[in-house]
Formats: C-alpha cells, sequence, structure tokens
C-alpha cells in the first residue's frame, strides 16, 4: 500500500495524539457479532482508566456543542482506536468530514482495528463502493431496512411504504469498548461546521465509563436484528478495494483536505485540542441511562417498549421546569394538551425550536404553526431559531453561517439531561428508531441551562401573543418585532400553511 503520509501531516498528526441496478430480497444469513470487551492494554483504555477509578459505577461525559470539535473528537477516536471500532448513523454524507472519517476507518482496519459499519439505508450511496469497503477483511458494513429496489428507490415506495418509510434514526460511536459519541449528529459537513451554505447546530456528548457498555448493547442489538442486511446481499458485482481505488481516494482526499484548508488548520486550535494535548481535559460525572426503541419498530410501532414511552415516564416526573429544544417540533393536539396542563399546574415550560426560515423542512413548521397558539396562551415560553446569517457565533451548537437548529435536548428542574436523536414529532414517536442518554448531573445541567439562556437573545426570536391575540416575533437583540414569519418570504409561508392543511400530521 502506498504511504499517505502527506495526508496524515495535514491532518491527522494533530489527532493521534488523542487522549485515548436490480431489485434484491436481503438474507438472513448473516453472522451474528458481538462487542469487543475493553482491552487494558489499549491506548484508550489506559488514558481512561484513572478517569474510571476515580469515579466507579458513573458516567463521564464532555459535551461536544461545537461542530468542529465534533468532528475532530470522532476522527481522533478511530485514528486511536487499538481493537475495534462500531459505528451506527442515520445520514452519511459523500463529502470533505465524511470521506476523511471513511479514510480513517479504512486505516483503522488496516493495522487490524475491527470495524463495524451499520447505515440507515434512506440515503442513496453507491453500493459496489460500500461492497468494495466491506471486503476487507477487517470491515463489515451492513443496511437497516433496506431497499430492495437498488435502482430506482423511489419506486421502492410502491407497495412497501409503510416499511420503508420507517427508518434507523439512531447515531452512535464506540470505540474499543471504553470511549462513545452519541448525540444528535449525523455524518456531513454540515453537521461539523464544515458546510459555508448551512449548518447545522447540534449537540452530542464524548463518554466514558459505565455508558459504553450500554452503548455496546444497544449497537448489537441493532447490528444483529433482522432489518440489518449485509451489504453484499444487495449488490451483484463487487471487487476488493484496488491500488488504483486507493490512488484515487488519496488523491480526492487531499484536494479536500486543500479546499478545507482553514477548517484543517483550525482543528490543532481548538480548545478540546489544546486540553488534549496539556493533558487538561476534564469530564462532568453523573449516573447516565442510555435508552432506545427496539429495532422491530420499523414493523410495529404498538410496544410498551418504545422510546417514546420511556421518555414520557421521565418527563412526567418534572417538579418545576422543563427546558425543551427540537428542531422538528410537532406536539399535536394530544401533546399540546399535556402540555397545557403541566403548565397549568405550575410548571415552567420553555421550547426552543426553527423558526420558519431555519427549518428545513417547511411542511413540520406548517403543521408546528398550528399549536403554537394554544402554547402561547398556556403561558408557555415560545422560542424560535434565527436564520439570518449575521447572527453568527464561532464554535456555538445554535450554529451559523445559515442557522438551522438541529440538536434534540431537554433539561428537567436543573437536574437531569437528555441528548439523543429523539425529535418531539410522530416521526421519532411512532416511525423512526431513536436513541438518548440520561444524565443525571445537576452542575452539567446548569452549564447547559445557562448557556443556552444566555445566548437566546443573540439566536432565536421570543413569540408573545399581543392584545388582539396575534402572534408577535421580538428580537431581544435589536429591539425589533415582526407580525409574521421573520427572514421568511412570502412563498416559503405559503407552502408551509398549505402544508398545514394536508393530512400530513402522522408521517411528520
Amino acid at each position: 500500500m502506498v504511504p499517505c503520509r502527506r495526508l496524515q501531516l495535514n491532518l491527522f498528526l494533530a489527532t493521534s495524539l488523542f487522549m485515548f441496478g436490480c431489485s434484491h430480497a436481503p438474507s438472513n444469513d448473516k453472522h451474528p457479532s458481538q462487542a469487543m470487551s475493553a482491552d487494558t492494554n489499549s491506548r484508550l483504555a489506559k488514558v481512561a482508566q484513572p478517569y474510571v477509578d476515580s469515579h466507579p459505577e458513573l458516567t463521564g461525559f464532555y459535551p461536544l456543542a461545537d461542530g468542529q470539535e465534533a468532528f475532530l473528537a470522532r476522527l481522533a477516536l478511530i485514528h486511536s482506536a487499538d481493537n475495534s471500532i462500531d459505528l451506527q448513523y442515520y445520514i452519511y454524507r459523500d463529502d470533505a468530514t465524511s470521506s476523511l472519517l471513511t479514510y480513517a476507518l479504512y486505516k483503522a482496519a488496516e493495522r487490524g482495528v475491527r470495524v463495524r459499519v451499520l447505515l440507515d439505508d434512506m440515503q442513496s450511496r453507491d453500493d459496489a463502493v460500500m461492497a468494495s469497503l466491506s471486503s476487507h477483511p477487517n470491515i463489515e458494513v451492513r443496511l437497516f431496512n433496506p431497499f430492495r429496489q437498488r435502482v430506482s428507490r423511489a419506486l421502492g415506495f410502491i407497495g412497501d411504504f409503510d416499511r420503508l418509510n420507517r427508518r434507523m434514526h439512531n447515531k452512535a460511536l464506540i470505540v474499543d469498548g471504553t470511549f462513545g459519541i452519541a448525540g444528535g449528529r449525523n455524518i456531513g459537513d454540515e453537521y461539523f461546521s464544515a458546510n459555508g451554505e448551512v449548518d447545522f447546530g447540534d449537540f452530542d456528548l464524548l463518554m466514558l465509563g459505565n455508558i459504553i457498555p450500554q452503548l455496546s448493547l444497544e449497537f448489537d442489538t441493532y447490528w444483529n436484528s433482522k432489518p440489518a442486511s449485509p451489504i453484499e446481499d444487495l449488490v451483484d458485482n463487487y471487487a476488493p478495494v484496488s491500488q488504483a481505488q486507493l490512488d484515487k481516494w488519496e488523491a480526492m482526499l487531499q484536494q479536500a483536505i486543500e479546499t478545507q484548508s482553514p477548517y484543517v488548520a483550525q482543528l490543532s486550535e481548538l480548545p478540546l485540542a489544546k486540553k488534549i494535548q496539556d493533558k487538561s481535559l476534564s469530564f462532568y460525572w453523573g449516573e447516565a441511562e442510555l435508552h432506545y426503541d427496539p429495532p422491530e419498530k420499523i414493523y410495529q410501532s404498538a410496544n410498551s417498549d418504545l422510546l417514546l414511552h420511556e421518555l414520557d415516564a421521565i418527563l412526567s416526573q418534572t417538579q418545576s421546569e422543563l427546558f425543551l429544544v427540537s428542531p422538528y417540533f410537532v406536539p399535536t393536539r394530544k401533546g399540546t394538551n399535556a402540555l397545557t396542563r403541566a403548565a397549568n399546574k405550575g410548571i415552567t415550560l420553555t421550547i426552543i425550536t426553527n423558526s420558519l426560515a431555519s427549518n428545513d423542512v417547511f411542511a413540520v413548521h406548517g403543521w408546528y404553526a398550528k399549536y403554537r397558539k394554544s402554547l402561547l396562551e398556556a403561558n408557555i415560553r415560545l422560542y424560535e431559531v434565527k436564520a439570518d446569517r449575521l447572527h453568527k457565533r464561532e464554535r456555538s451548537w445554535l450554529g451559523s453561517s445559515r442557522n438551522s437548529l438541529h440538536a434534540k435536548t431537554f433539561i428537567i428542574d436543573k437536574q437531569d439531561v437528555f441528548v439523543g436523536s429523539f425529535n418531539f414529532d410522530p416521526r421519532s414517536a411512532y416511525l423512526n428508531t431513536e436513541m438518548g442518554v440520561l444524565v443525571q448531573s445537576p452542575a452539567f445541567a446548569d452549564d447547559v441551562y445557562q448557556g443556552i439562556e444566555q445566548h437566546m437573545p443573540q439566536f432565536t426570536y421570543r413569540l408573545e401573543l399581543n392584545e388582539s391575540g396575534e402572534i408577535v416575533w421580538f428580537d431581544d437583540a435589536t429591539g425589533k418585532q415582526y407580525s409574521t414569519e421573520p427572514d421568511a418570504s412570502m412563498w416559503l409561508r405559503i407552502a408551509a400553511w398549505f402544508s398545514g392543511i394536508l393530512p400530513i400530521e402522522n408521517l411528520l
């Protein structure tokens, strides 16, 4: 194999010191496998051990609120792996940051690391390329709930809509059974602050300790489930990665690095990188539980084990205050009534979601807008994220460039924090599989709460009802107010309104 020293020097050096078509019917002839136990001799285990010894039975977590730090953390974990990498995502783009991560996975496999990649099959990818990657003796690729029609996916929905409309929305990375990352981010430039057009402000956690076996069990459950199909079952002809492909891949990545040179140069200057280099990285610690849907949810949603029901039980324990962040917020009439009852009992409710201009799915906004007035009448605090490019702050999980909120979290009584993939909408509740981590840490909860509150005037509009009972948007940073959806064109407002009268709420 041709050495790739220039590529590594340009990008991986700073992070290597991290602490740590036809129609196919998927077959069930696959070999089950389980997560590898943590090896105390691995590099990451040696770094983690002092932390874990000082906090037995607890979970340590470092918040990844910045897109660049989130990319750095993933890349560094993969580059530091000695034994195993398990990766599970809904979206995995074919762009600069995604390609760099894929190359790091390949390099890990080359040095003997077992790599398992589980991707939802909604995103169209090159099957032959994925199969070539999976042909490596140390790499397995499986697709969750795959389309049987590989050439024209749209045709697959005909006659099979109910199944294909249900997707795996889970997001997790576990390395050497020692460190893990989970939260709201997919894999792609827009999630790692590397896209000049739009930045999905997101939030996930770098974790170690008691939560890791739980993450591994979740991955194994999905990996060995019936809906997870080996990529080889879906492809007719494929060949192992050739030297010509590797040379082309390296050239493409080198070009990506040169294109993203300012971005790459900033990685070693990030606060996370500096804390790693001077060994000053500290974690929050607390009890943590992983909650997730069973993979069989895609076949039948009427299941008592749904994450929705677990979250309902958790939220019902709120005593005084609930702070909810959800980019795609469609509370439904039933949910709106429940929130109203909670507010009437004296619970302070704050909801942050996307504005029409910042929402990348206007149909979602059209149905959310139907419930805004009822929420405001119940004295629920309602905020919508600004999309204005001028409202930009470096390393903000509320986004930059064209802002679009993608983080999914809630805070209960400034004590507990939930971080995961679950949107408060019918799709997350009944169609997609979801997961998330509930952390019991008053210190972390207070820091997250204060951080959001501090920046809300700059990054959100505050909604209220005027004397006539109409919604008004207040920009507390500028003192301006608006009587219609801010920053949204007339045509966008019309499209959202029209979506709100279509019978599609249960699909959103």
